[in-house]
C-alpha cells in the first residue's frame, strides 16, 4: 500500500501528502467534509479518507493537472471547472507515473498497478464555479477561480478560519506558462480580484512546498506580472518538466528567492504578453 501522510492543521483542515509529494487537503465541517484535490493518483487516497471522517465527502479539484486530479478514478463524482475539464483525459498514466518517478526518485519501482486507472464513464465531472460555495454544517467553502497557471484554476476559500488554500494558482514556483495556460496579462487580472478577498483571511495554505506560507505570495505575483510586463524581470531561462521558459525572478536551489521574497512566475514566449 502507497503511504500517505497525515498532518491535521486545525480542527477543521487536514493536510494529506500523497507519496509524490503533493498535498490534498480534507475539509470537515459538522454536517459534510471536502477533500481538496486527489494527488497523482498512487491508490489508497479514498481508504484513507474513509478512515479519517464518517461525514459525507465531495471531492473538488483546485485544476486538471495530473498531480491534483491524479486520484479522480478513485470517487464516483468529483467538481472540476470546465476550462480544465480536457486535462483529465489528456493527463493520464504516462503524464503521472512521470511525475511521480520525478518526485520520488528511480528507487520507488513504479508500476502501473500502484495507480488508480483513468476514470472512465462511471466516474461524473461536474462543473465547478467561481462563488460556488459547498455547505459543511457550521462552516462552508467557497471556490475564487483563478485563472493563470491553468485557465480553470480556483482557490479554496474557508472564511470561518479566515484561511485560504492557493493550490498551484500562487506560489514559488508558479507556473504560467503552458498550452494550459492564460497570458501574464490575465493572469494578473486575476490577482488583482483574488486581492479583493484579502479581508477574509489570515492563513494560506499551499500544495506544494511548505503547507503553510506566507500572505505575501500574492503581492509578489502581482508585482511580477507588472515586471513581466514591462520587460524588467530576471527572465532566467528555466526549463521545468521538458518547457523551455524563463523565471522572473533569481531564486537558489530551494526556490527562495535571492532578494528575500516569496512569489515566483514561470512564463513562455507565447504567455509573456
Amino acid at each position: 500500500m502507497n503511504r500517505f501522510l497525515v498532518n491535521k492543521l486545525t480542527d477543521r483542515v487536514t493536510q494529506i501528502t500523497d507519496p509524490a509529494n503533493v498535498f490534498c487537503f480534507l475539509v470537515q465541517g459538522t454536517d459534510a467534509a471536502v477533500l481538496i484535490d486527489t494527488g497523482t493518483g498512487l491508490k489508497g487516497l479514498r481508504k484513507l479518507v474513509e478512515e479519517l471522517t464518517d461525514l459525507p465527502v465531495s471531492v473538488v479539484l483546485t485544476h486538471g493537472h495530473g498531480d491534483h486530479a491524479g486520484g479522480v478514478g478513485e470517487w464516483p463524482k468529483v467538481y472540476l471547472h470546465p476550462a480544465d475539464r480536457g486535462m483529465i483525459g489528456e493527463h493520464g498514466m504516462e503524464m503521472r507515473m512521470g511525475y511521480a518517478a520525478a518526485m520520488m526518485g528511480p528507487d520507488a519501482n513504479l508500476t502501473e498497478e500502484m495507480f488508480v486507472p483513468v476514470p472512465g464513464a462511471d466516474t461524473e465531472i461536474a462543473d465547478l464555479f467561481d462563488g460556488q460555495i459547498f455547505p459543511l454544517g457550521e462552516a462552508e467553502l467557497e471556490v475564487v477561480q483563478v485563472p493563470g497557471h491553468t485557465r480553470g484554476s480556483c482557490c479554496m476559500l474557508l472564511r470561518v478560519e479566515r484561511s485560504i488554500l492557493y493550490g498551484d494558482a500562487c506560489n514559488v514556483n508558479t507556473l504560467v506558462s503552458g498550452e494550459e495556460s492564460t497570458t501574464i496579462s490575465e493572469y494578473r487580472q486575476s490577482l488583482l480580484r483574488l486581492k479583493t478577498f484579502d479581508d477574509a483571511y489570515d492563513t494560506v495554505y499551499y500544495s506544494h512546498g511548505a503547507p503553510v506560507g506566507p500572505r505575501q505570495c500574492l503581492e509578489d505575483n502581482i508585482e511580477l506580472c507588472d515586471r513581466i510586463l514591462a520587460g524588467t524581470d530576471d527572465a532566467v531561462p528555466d526549463n521545468f518538466l521538458g518547457r523551455t521558459a524563463f523565471r522572473a525572478a533569481k531564486m537558489d536551489g530551494q526556490y527562495r528567492r535571492l532578494d528575500g521574497k516569496f512569489g515566483n512566475i514561470v512564463y513562455s514566449e507565447r504567455t509573456k504578453k
